[in-house]
């Protein structure tokens, strides 16, 4: 409080004898570098296509699994690990810390992507020719996305890269399993590690890019979990119709049995008798069959119940670490704000004192020269006149 009040006097005493004059000029700078208009572009558009990216794998996927019968559960998982294999593999390459490198991760996965369905690996999954033709119009607007950000030489550069990569580290199955590429991109255009990545943006910048994230993580979760279940449920061993048909044959039993009961109870004792010898094998088998089939349901339901448990923890941590990521930049920026602070009040005082003993110095100056006119200027006068008067005489 008391170095607060010092500051304002020596600001108020610095006002007043120096009026007119700008003693310094406050720039408050939280030396953080912002991206370029280039990088901010490049991120913004590369996020943007992997949103046409995901919904036109999922068009064409689900456009494919309607050309096969729902009992085909073959080609019925192949659509669906399409589906999934791909929004989680642009999803990690698109959504990058650096935006360069995002965008070389997402043109690299969308080449390697058309070329899986080229090859034979890819042809003989389906039928139809549509996931070629739908990643041959991925690889199109990938391309055009990358021209209209980047110059030409560099897009004819990096385009050749992403071939080359693409044929190099190529996919093998429908797992879409990702070979990064950025480092590769650096090492071929002489760029190092520490020139790559300078900047991460200011706040804004960096609260944008984890608000991206986590509406991402919100908006493909729920179709990532809903697939994933559906691929359980098609590859389950579990058969809901023979459980039925054995429901079935149970009932109609029970039902002929009380029937006969009811209208010939003079036989009881002997169909009693017959039941416990005829029927006792065909009840074990029901026993058997049912008690396999609920072993069987109980399993699948307890292997979706882990999956579903363990997305929601990999959810719950992904939105911590983006929470912690976030309270730390806001601490670092905190303390960055608070020492330039404390620097810039001890450049305030410094300034004000090294005005105010300039002031005081001009001031005693002042006051010599006019205790010198006051009784030294008479004398002189008296001495002058003097001098003339006798002169004259």
């Amino acid at each position: 409080m008391y170095f607060n009040k010092a500051i304002g006097v020596l600001l108020t005493f610095a006002v007043m004898f120096l009026s007119g004059c700008s003693l310094l000029e406050l720039k408050i700078d939280s030396q953080t570098t912002p991206l370029t208009q280039q990088e901010l572009n490049m991120r913004v558009l590369t996020r943007e296509y992997a949103q046409q990216f995901f919904i036109k794998v999922e068009q064409a996927a689900d456009e494919v699994a309607a050309s096969y019968p729902p009992e085909d559960t073959l080609h019925q998982s192949y659509t669906l690990l399409w589906k999934i294999n791909a929004h989680q593999g642009l999803q990690s390459a698109a959504y990058q810390s650096s935006p360069m490198a995002g965008l070389i991760e997402t043109w690299v996965f969308t080449y390697q992507m058309r070329d899986f369905f080229e090859s034979d690996q890819g042809k003989v999954l389906f039928d139809s020719a549509l996931p070629l033709e739908a990643s041959e119009q991925l690889v199109a607007q990938i391309d055009e996305l990358a021209k209209a950000i980047l110059k030409s030489s560099a897009f004819s550069s990096s385009q050749s890269f992403v071939v080359e990569f693409s044929k190099a580290n190529p996919f093998v199955d429908l797992s879409f399993m990702r070979t990064p590429a950025y480092m590769a991109w650096l090492e071929a255009n002489n760029i190092s590690i520490d020139e790559a990545v300078t900047t991460m943006g200011t706040m804004p910048e960096a609260l944008g890019d984890i608000s991206d994230r986590l509406s991402l993580v919100s908006e493909q979760t729920p179709k990532l979990m809903k697939w994933k279940a559906q691929v359980v449920a098609l590859n389950s061993t579990l058969s809901g119709e023979q459980l039925t048909q054995t429901l079935e044959s149970l009932q109609r039993t029970s039902i002929a049995l009380q029937d006969f009961i009811v209208n010939n109870p003079e036989y009881m004792e002997n169909l009693a008798a017959q039941m416990a010898v005829k029927l006792q094998p065909l009840v074990n088998d029901i026993d058997a069959k049912t008690g396999d089939r609920l072993q069987q349901l109980g399993t699948e339901r307890q292997a979706l119940e882990d999956m579903v448990a363990r997305e929601r923890v990999e959810l719950i941590n992904m939105i911590e670490r983006e929470r912690t990521a976030l309270s730390e930049i806001v601490s670092h920026e905190r303390r960055q704000f608070t020492s330039e602070m404390d620097q810039l009040s001890q450049d305030v005082v410094s300034l004000a004192m090294d005005k105010l003993v300039e002031l005081i110095k001009s001031t005693v100056i002042y006051f010599v020269l006019f205790i010198l006119v006051i009784f030294f200027a008479p004398l002189l006068l008296g001495y002058a006149l003097g001098k003339r008067s006798a002169n004259k005489s």
